[in-house]
Order: C-alpha cells, then sequence, then structure tokens
C-alpha cells in the first residue's frame, strides 16, 4: 500500500515536471497550410549561373562611306561612339580575305585601300575592336583612260528639305552612278554639327557604295567639320582628279574664297588646265556664272569677267554649278553651263532669261550623265522621275 502510494507520488511529479519544462520552451509559429505533397528529400541548391561576358560597348555612329576613289585606290571612313582600332576587311569575292588595319585609337577611322585594280568590284566590312559594324558592302574602283565608259551624277543644294533630299538619293541610287559630284550647300549651317548628322544618315546608302566628291558652298562657311568628315585630293578646297578618259576640277567660288587673277586658286587652275591630257574636261563649283534666276551673294558677272575665258581658251567641255536653286542649261562659246541645284533647298523663280538658255526648269531634281568614249548622254531627272532635259554632246 505503502510502494503504491510512492509510485503514484512520482508519476505526478513527473508530469507536473513535463509540464513545467514545456513552459521554458519557445512557441513556434504554426506552418502554413499547404495545398501541394512536399518533395521526399530537400531541394538540391541550385548550381552557380555561368558568369556574365559583357558585350562590347563599341557601336557605329556615322558610315562607313567612301572617299577619294582612284585606279587603285580608295578611301573607307567611319566613326564609333569610343576610340577603338579600325579595321577593313575587304577582297574581290564576298569572304574579304584582304585586311587593313588603322595603327591609331581613334573614334575617327579612314583607312585607304590600296593595290586595287581599275573598274573593278570589291566588297568590304568594316570593324572596330574586332565587332563587326557592318554588313558586306560593294564598291567599284575608277576607271583607268583604258576604260572610256562610265556614268557619274550632279546634284547641289541638298540642305533645308529632308524629305526632298532623301528622295532626290533614293532616284540617285537607282541609277547606279560610279561617282557623285555636289555642287555645294550640302548643309544650312556648316558649323552645325546635327546638320551634317542628317546629311550622312540620308546619304549613308548612296555613300557606303559611291564616291562623293563635294565643293564648298556659301553655307558650308569654311567650317571646320566639313574638313573633318570629307578626305579629298589637293588641299580639299579645289583640286583635281582624273576618271576614264576626263579630268575632274573642282574650285572654291562659294562668296568667300579669291578667285582673282592673281590669287593662289586662279595660277592652281590655270596650271591645271593647260597640263591637261585628258580628252573630257569636267568643273564644277557652287556660284554659277549663269543663271536666270536673280543674283544674289557673290555676283555672277566677277565669275564670268575672271573664269570664263579660262574656260573656252583650254576647252572646258561642262561646268557645273548650284547656288541657284533650279536647273538651268546654257550654251555658251562651245561650253555648257549647268545649274543644278535642286537637291532639297527651297526652289527659286527665274527673272530674265538668259540669252543663251538652252533649259530651265523650276524643279528638284539631280543630273546623270553617261560618258562613253568621245561622246557623252546626260538626264535631268525630276522628283517625280520625269525627264526634264537631255541633251547629247560629242568632242569636236
Amino acid at each position: 500500500m505503502i510502494f503504491k502510494s510512492w509510485i503514484w507520488k512520482f508519476n505526478l511529479i513527473s508530469i507536473v515536471l513535463l509540464f513545467d519544462l514545456a513552459a521554458c520552451l519557445p512557441v513556434l509559429p504554426s506552418p502554413a497550410p499547404s495545398t501541394s505533397i512536399a518533395p521526399p528529400f530537400p531541394t538540391p541548391a541550385p548550381s552557380p549561373l555561368p558568369a556574365i561576358v559583357p558585350t562590347s560597348n563599341i557601336a557605329l555612329t556615322r558610315g562607313p562611306y567612301l572617299q577619294s576613289v582612284t585606279t587603285n585606290s580608295i578611301i573607307i571612313v567611319w566613326e564609333t561612339n569610343l576610340p577603338s582600332l579600325g579595321v577593313v576587311d575587304y577582297g574581290e569575292t564576298s569572304e574579304c580575305k584582304v585586311r587593313a588595319t588603322d595603327p591609331d585609337k581613334s573614334s575617327s577611322h579612314a583607312i585607304t585601300l590600296t593595290d586595287l585594280r581599275p573598274y573593278t568590284a570589291y566588297h568590304y566590312r568594316v570593324s572596330s575592336d574586332s565587332v563587326p559594324l557592318s554588313t558586306i558592302l560593294t564598291f567599284r574602283t575608277a576607271a583607268s583612260s583604258a576604260q572610256t565608259a562610265y556614268s557619274f551624277a550632279v546634284l547641289g543644294d541638298t540642305r533645308t528639305q529632308h524629305q526632298i533630299h532623301r528622295a532626290i538619293v533614293e532616284l540617285t541610287i537607282a541609277q547606279r552612278p560610279d561617282f557623285v559630284l555636289n555642287t555645294g550647300d550640302l548643309v544650312t549651317n556648316g558649323w552645325n554639327i546635327e546638320q551634317w548628322d542628317m546629311f550622312f544618315e540620308i546619304e549613308q546608302e548612296l555613300m557606303a557604295q559611291t564616291s562623293l566628291f563635294p565643293a564648298l558652298g556659301n553655307h558650308e562657311g569654311q567650317a571646320a567639320p566639313y574638313f573633318n568628315l570629307f578626305h579629298l585630293p589637293g588641299n580639299e578646297r579645289w583640286y583635281t582628279f582624273e576618271y576614264g578618259n576626263s579630268r575632274f576640277i573642282c574650285l572654291q567660288v562659294d562668296t568667300v574664297a579669291d578667285f582673282g587673277p592673281e590669287s593662289v586658286q586662279y595660277k592652281w587652275l590655270r596650271k591645271t588646265l593647260a597640263a591637261n591630257t585628258q580628252a573630257w574636261i569636267f568643273i564644277y563649283f557652287h556660284v554659277p556664272p549663269y543663271s536666270s534666276v536673280p543674283s544674289h551673294g557673290l555676283a555672277e558677272g566677277e565669275v564670268r569677267q575672271t573664269l570664263v575665258p579660262l574656260f573656252e581658251q583650254y576647252g572646258v567641255d561642262i561646268v557645273f554649278n548650284g547656288h541657284q536653286h533650279s536647273y538651268e542649261r546654257n550654251e555658251v562659246g562651245n561650253v555648257t553651263y549647268i545649274v543644278t541645284a535642286g537637291g532639297g533647298a527651297p526652289l527659286y523663280h527665274p527673272q530674265e532669261p538668259e540669252p543663251r538658255q538652252a533649259a530651265f526648269a523650276m524643279a528638284h531634281h539631280f543630273v546623270l550623265l553617261t560618258v562613253d568614249g568621245d561622246c557623252l548622254e546626260a538626264k535631268v531627272i525630276s522628283l517625280e522621275k520625269a525627264v526634264i532635259d537631255e541633251f547629247k554632246r560629242c568632242l569636236d
């Protein structure tokens, strides 16, 4: 009896101790109800992600575009957002197995390809820091004197109305000229880099496959961006180049430069004309000697008095000008004078027609010329794709 009483007391004490111990333990929150069955094993920790390799920050900001094509060389130009090492891969096939590199790290790239073959199609692609920046593009080298059949386009005053400029460029591309001349006033303000950005954006496709040879207009203002962006022969203000059986001469007649008989430019022009051995002579500059549109800025009479006698003396064939926003052709002293200033700027109304005017059109346009040996054909194509003038000229 005494033994049973002791057991009962021991059980009672054990129960009390268990309650006391439970009171000392922390109260754990109840698990949230789950609608899924727990996995039989703990979920393994995820494997570390592979390291992220940063992509290049190099990006194309201008170009690529072509400059100063010759029978055996051409300059490939482009710009990047960051300094980088430039590379041009090129060749006569799309494999582009030849490489030219720029040894200097820069954001402005101009690589000259040399040892090319005359009037030959080449494929090319530009890269910076081993990052390809363009698709595979094509260009054709200049025709040698033995290759006397080729074509070129002329336009001018591309400033101001960008949608018209763009349409004229698209029409020009469709004609596939071997190269292009611009008679000046490419932009409205030569110091405004944003306007140059727009110019190159509009002309990108054309200039990626065709070399552009511009003349300075009064709106360029001899500004630094012009000389930074273009890579032209000579002093880049007035210069000459040969193509096929022809000589092309660019002058700086922009209401600023001196072209009088005692000027460096005039003496250079006379010497260049006297030494010419090419069959055709084409000259282009901004302010025309003949126009039926009222003159503004530099008087046309000064150009006529100073330069026209040289043109007639040395047998210049065609002179291309801009400035007077229209199309006009005058035949004076066996020289054809063409005003092609309809690349985008607002058009000007004519006043009194020139006495020897052969054609006039108040229209946006460009001129396409096809040379074939001793004869050439010219067509003037308007924004509406109409032929607004055409003529044929042969050497005497």
